[in-house]
């Protein structure tokens, strides 16, 4: 008697590559393992429902700030203690803004997130820490703010800029790793050439001495993160990601 065995069909799916940011892309595309996998950017989505612009004065009174005068924001997990975020190099940046003059006279505040410190002086520039926030205080943080920087040495898609955006604050950094996928410099806040701390500190100057520099790239910071970060948005992305997968299928 013949036996027949049923040869089963053995299918095989071409892995597929998702990254947040073109720079990750591209260290995939170097990768021995996945050089040869289909690579696709697609961003981190965000809720713009929770970060979303809160009232300047209320969110400086929530957060005890000084209700006039100028503030820039960093923030990290570690605050200044982590090397890759480049709290040192906003530390830097910001002695040579109290020393351009520019602001002699006017209250200016660098208040970091993320780390509990003393307040102290970098010239006439008040460094103040907020501590660990919680999501209601970060947003509160972003909105009391009139410029969030972002100096990462090494960052894939930091949250920090995208929140800052959803907030419609502007955002500064250098124009290294994954910030380029998040500010449209110009448009949405500036980049610096990396590791540039003189143009850093004019690029933070120019904002936080123009309002009507300041209004316009954060209204379009806020106008970015819904055209390209709502959950709507990416989900559809990773749609046509399993779509291409599944009819790229080949049996074997």
């Amino acid at each position: 008697r013949k036996t027949f065995q049923r040869k089963r069909r053995r299918w095989r799916t071409p892995r597929h590559v998702i990254c947040p940011s073109h720079w990750m892309a591209d260290q995939g595309g170097k990768s021995a393992l996945t050089k040869d996998w289909p690579v696709h950017v697609i961003p981190n989505a965000i809720d713009l429902d929770s970060w979303r612009p809160v009232p300047r004065a209320d969110a400086r009174r929530a957060l005890g700030l000084p209700a006039r005068g100028k503030v820039i924001l960093f923030g990290a997990g570690s605050g200044l203690k982590d090397h890759h975020k480049g709290g040192d190099l906003l530390l830097q940046a910001t002695a040579e803004l109290d020393q351009s003059g520019t602001f002699t006279g006017t209250n200016t505040l660098l208040a970091i997130f993320g780390e509990d410190g003393e307040s102290f002086q970098i010239g006439s520039i008040q460094v103040l820490f907020l501590g660990r926030l919680g999501d209601p205080a970060l947003r509160n943080a972003y909105s009391a703010s009139n410029v969030m920087v972002v100096p990462s040495r090494l960052d894939n898609f930091p949250s920090t800029a995208v929140e800052a955006h959803a907030c419609g604050t502007p955002v500064v950094g250098f124009r290294k790793a994954g910030l380029p996928d998040i500010v449209h410099s110009g448009q949405t806040g500036f980049l610096a050439e990396a590791f540039d701390i003189g143009q850093l500190a004019r690029l933070i100057g120019a904002i936080i001495s123009d309002a009507n520099l300041e209004k316009s790239l954060g209204t379009a910071a806020r106008a970015r993160a819904h055209a390209e970060w709502t959950p709507k948005s990416v989900g559809n992305q990773y749609l046509d990601v399993l779509r291409e997968a599944v009819q790229g299928k080949k049996p074997r």
